[in-house]
């Protein structure tokens, strides 16, 4: 059951409607002559036994999880299915070939059961949206607007085309990454044992001599030991940072709050700049499949996942709205944080022009290149910075270490 606010001839209407999707109401409303304003799903109680409240949360973020690890898989499965396609080879047969064809077992197993709902009579978009962990509503939407329109293979070779450059910027920011924080990891475990293990001995010595222990070594301990003490209290952050967030999540769906605003404003613009890309991108490709722009806003939001991202969902729901209202589709991205003036114009311009898919498809590219350039600035002067610091810490230590053993050959 979905609650309704709409505009009819006679003003404003609520009510309640039953459906299994936000699009099938909208249409049923649609066709009844209503203007809809607003819709949500109305809050069910769970019957016993049910997966529902953090249950159904946690299997939301397994689902994406998977999803975001199966890219490459679907970027090769697409490019098959499409393959196929075009040379003339019916749909079951070739879903079913590609099934046969030796791949791992959670894929054949999936492709055998999409085929057995395509033999069934269902759509390819209704039998890969009944596999959320493999597909999410923009593809199934993309799908289901190439069948309609007639050019499915085409739409399968964008998907393709999606799902290899997917995750790209993602896995680039993680690689310029990930030497740096091993370095800082293998660090900080060097100076926590050094000051914890070897030079409490060395400080043990001189007070039984009856000596001062230095300064510097003195400081060297507190640090490491205050670090040492500070591990389990981050095991334990981290161990409830899992049920807070789902919490959180239970909360502002029940009482209908937006994703936080302080984390996007705080994260790197990097990060900022390759969300947008990637939504911009996937508008291009949804209107350019024939999803209608409201639609195409809807279906993308969910994809926006992630405590940073989750705002950018949260301005493309409220876009879909606006756009539904009859504003344009420049002024409905006003979050300056995503969609600087700059790119609302050039959108605006390919509005008027009819030519906002191409418009938006050159935005999310210029967007990908600039991250890339700061992702290159960013590892090019991370990792010398890093190696510095790790020589700092370390030679600091080795210099705590050396004093002792100074004081100790003066005393000899």
């Amino acid at each position: 059951m979905w609650r309704y606010r709409a505009v009819a001839s006679g003003g404003l209407v609520r009510g309640e409607h039953a459906g299994e999707t936000a699009s099938e109401v909208r249409s049923a409303l649609h066709a009844a002559g209503l203007r809809v304003l607003d819709l949500r799903p109305l809050a069910r109680r769970a019957l016993p036994g049910s997966p529902a409240g953090p249950l159904a949360i946690l299997r939301r973020q397994g689902e994406r999880q998977l999803r975001a690890r199966r890219g490459m898989r679907k970027s090769e499965l697409f490019d098959a299915l499409a393959t196929m396609l075009e040379a003339g080879v019916p749909l079951v047969e070739a879903v079913g070939s590609i099934g046969s064809s030796g791949g791992s077992r959670p894929t054949s197993a999936m492709l055998a059961q999409v085929g057995d709902d395509l033999r069934g009579g269902s759509s390819l978009a209704d039998a890969m949206g009944g596999h959320p962990s493999w597909f999410d509503d923009a593809e199934t939407a993309m799908l289901r607007a190439g069948q309609q329109s007639g050019d499915l293979p085409s739409v399968i070779r964008t998907l393709s085309e999606r799902h290899g450059r997917a995750g790209e910027l993602s896995s680039r920011l993680a690689s310029a990454l990930a030497y740096p924080a091993i370095v800082a990891a293998v660090g900080v475990g060097v100076v926590i044992f050094l000051s914890t293990k070897t030079l409490p001995e060395l400080a043990a010595v001189l007070t039984e001599a009856g000596q001062e222990v230095p300064a510097l070594t003195a400081s060297v301990m507190a640090i490491g030991r205050g670090l040492l003490a500070a591990v389990p209290w981050l095991v334990l952050a981290l161990a409830f940072s899992g049920p807070l967030l789902v919490a959180w999540a239970m909360l502002a769906g029940k009482f209908g709050l937006g994703p936080p605003r302080w984390p996007a404003p705080l994260t790197p613009g990097v990060v900022r700049r390759a969300a947008a890309a990637e939504a911009l991108l996937g508008l291009a490709e949804l209107l350019r499949t024939g999803v209608p722009a409201v639609e195409a806003l809807r279906v993308l939001a969910p994809t926006a996942g992630g405590l940073v991202a989750s705002r950018l969902g949260a301005c493309l729901r409220s876009a879909a709205s606006r756009v539904e209202r009859g504003e344009s589709f420049a002024d409905a991205l006003d979050d300056p944080l995503w969609f600087p003036d700059e790119a609302r114009r050039l959108v605006r311009v390919g509005e008027q022009s009819g030519e906002l898919e191409s418009v938006l498809a050159r935005l999310g590219h210029r967007y990908q290149r600039s991250a890339r350039r700061l992702i290159d600035r960013l590892a090019a002067l991370l990792e010398p910075a890093v190696i510095l610091m790790l020589a700092v810490g370390v030679g600091v230590v080795v210099m705590a270490a050396v004093l002792p053993l100074v004081r100790l050959q003066e005393m000899l």
